[in-house]
């Protein structure tokens, strides 16, 4: 175990140096992250920078907040071979002298946070220790645990590399909502909390960078964060005994640089990128409170989880106010509001538990409006002959598949994105365990994939490829087809893999129109043929059927379009997908 200390300095410097003087003392290397410090205070803290004496100072232009100034420290750490650092407030406060006693724990105990639990002299503000109670209280309900008796404390040692990657995948705040909410999220992944008694003080003259308003309104938006967190996760914590499941596809440390960057934009680079969050359990739990007390409970359930969702989807909901402006232009309508922009987050969670409704047998045949008068799904689309079926992340195109897996002997195979399909194969084979669909994972549609559904056509069985998606190995095999008045990339796989399989192509959509579903589809052709030197013009022009067959249902039902990012992005600007 190599530890050092990161103290994080913002105007800050009367008390450093022998802050510096103390760590150093218990033979600490010391690392000071100079967060945006004015002049005269800028100055001083470089004064202090003595690499041979293993003291290190590192300025960051602009202020970004305590998390920003200690997580940069801990990224420089982390590149010098600290698997743990110390982080210790500037402003003297702490009793450093109970530093061996929080290494000793450290050493006992590598996976934990062993954090300082303050002890007040009577110079502490009454303000200031009764709002330190009230977050105490918030944490102990996020948790559902009294394992974390002060979450505010800033003297405490760190796991490196655990914290970095907390930091990088789950949105914490940067500022004095820093200490509480990377405590809480690291303690849902499975982190102890070791508390340590430390005496603190505070100083004549010791300048406070706490912002009355800015800061209590952040530390706000953080507890709901924290509360909501704490509700999406409350279905595995119940199912588990007691225990918080820490999510194995996000733990863990990357090595080289990944963890390093330290921007807090988070901005999805590709729309696979961005986690379908809390799945598997939400989808299990919503099926058990579907069953249990219907669909307006599931709703009253649900409503606290998609407000989550709307406040801390940065990239979903600008991607949603982009989309709703679009739509409100073509179709001569008031330009979206944010409560708009809500309502498409709130019919996304409805098309969610449509789903559960759908593949627990609670959606009927008398749901269902088939186009023409006709009677069910193969009054229309071929039972005993193989096709391939493009759809979209348009309504919800559930209902197709459940209703034709209700038929016996009869299979339908649904590509996936492989971070997803495991899930939700998982939760399919809980809600309908008799169910004929088979979800295969791929995350390219290359030779493999297609020599296997190959063999799935020859045994006469559906195909059914989402077209609106590009797949993460194909980022530049797109075709640039008009939607909703400008031109949007689509994927090339689903076709080309369409030609290969060579049979029958059929276009379908589904979607909710008040209390019932209304089903739609159309053979786009029997055959797909691309000629040699021509395929690119080939393609266009079946996307481009494709999506002028879809426009105008989306435009009848613009809330229940759900893709949640920049669909018009084109491949060279990925950075917005």
């Amino acid at each position: 175990m190599q530890i050092c200390a990161v103290i994080p300095t913002h105007n800050h410097h009367t008390a450093l140096a022998n802050v510096v003087a103390a760590v150093r003392a218990c033979g600490l290397p010391v690392i000071i992250i100079d967060d945006g410090s004015d002049a005269l205070a800028r100055d001083a803290i470089a004064t202090l920078h003595a690499p041979q004496n293993d003291v290190v100072v590192h300025r960051l232009d602009e202020n970004g907040g305590k998390g920003i100034a200690v997580m940069t420290g801990f990224a420089i750490a982390r590149r010098r071979g600290f698997t743990h650092a110390v982080q210790v407030d500037a402003d003297g406060q702490h009793d450093l002298a109970r530093i061996p006693d929080l290494l000793t724990a450290a050493h006992q105990h590598p996976n934990a946070i062993i954090t300082g639990k303050p002890v007040y002299d009577d110079s502490v503000p009454t303000a200031r220790k009764m709002g330190r109670w009230v977050t105490h209280v918030w944490v102990w309900v996020e948790t559902l645990s009294l394992s974390i008796r002060d979450s505010m404390c800033g003297f405490r040692v760190y796991p490196v590399a655990a914290s970095l990657d907390v930091w990088k995948r789950e949105g914490i705040g940067a500022k004095m909502d820093f200490d509480t909410e990377i405590m809480v999220r690291m303690f849902w992944r499975g982190a102890d909390v070791i508390s340590i008694p430390v005496r603190v003080i505070y100083p004549d003259g010791n300048i406070s960078n706490f912002r009355l308003w800015d800061d209590n309104v952040l530390i706000t938006l953080m507890h709901f964060r924290l509360v909501f967190g704490m509700l999406v996760r409350l279905p595995g914590f119940v199912l588990h005994g007691g225990k918080w499941q820490p999510d194995t596809a996000n733990t863990g440390a990357r090595n080289g640089t990944e963890a390093d960057n330290i921007s807090h934009t988070r901005r999805s680079q590709h729309w696979a990128d961005i986690d379908e969050r809390g799945m598997y359990w939400g989808m299990r739990f919503l099926g058990w409170v579907y069953k249990t007390g219907g669909r307006y409970l599931c709703l009253g359930v649900m409503l606290p989880v998609i407000v989550y969702f709307f406040l801390t989807g940065d990239t979903a909901r600008k991607a949603s106010r982009k989309y709703l402006r679009k739509m409100a232009r073509v179709n001569g309508t008031a330009p979206p509001r944010w409560r708009d922009s809500f309502r498409h987050f709130w019919r996304f969670g409805e098309a969610a538990l449509d789903k559960v409704a759908g593949w627990s047998g609670e959606i009927k045949m008398d749901d269902v409006l088939f186009p023409d008068g006709q009677q069910g799904v193969f009054s229309y689309l071929p039972k005993d002959q193989a096709i391939v079926l493009l759809v979209s992340h348009f309504g919800n195109i559930e209902m197709i598949r459940a209703l034709a897996s209700r038929e016996r002997n009869f299979r339908v195979n649904v590509l996936l994105h492989q971070k997803n399909a495991a899930r939700f194969g998982k939760v399919l084979q809980k809600l309908a365990p008799e169910s004929q669909v088979n979800l295969i994972e791929v995350s390219d549609i290359g030779p493999d994939t297609a020599i296997m559904l190959r063999q799935k056509v020859e045994q006469g069985e559906w195909v059914v490829i989402a077209a609106d998606r590009v797949a993460i190995g194909a980022r530049d095999k797109t075709v640039m087809v008009p939607f909703l008045g400008d031109p949007a990339p689509l994927p090339q796989g689903p076709f080309i893999l369409a030609h290969l399989l060579g049979c029958p192509v059929y276009m379908a959509a589904a979607w909710r129109n008040d209390n019932q579903f209304e089903v739609a589809w159309e053979k786009l052709t029997d055959r797909m043929v691309l000629p040699r030197g021509k395929r690119v013009e080939a393609i266009t022009n079946y996307a481009s059927q494709y999506m002028a067959w879809l426009e105008p249902r989306v435009r009848a039902h613009p809330m229940q379009w759900y893709n949640f990012f920049d669909f018009w992005a084109r491949p060279k600007d990925k950075d917005d997908q």
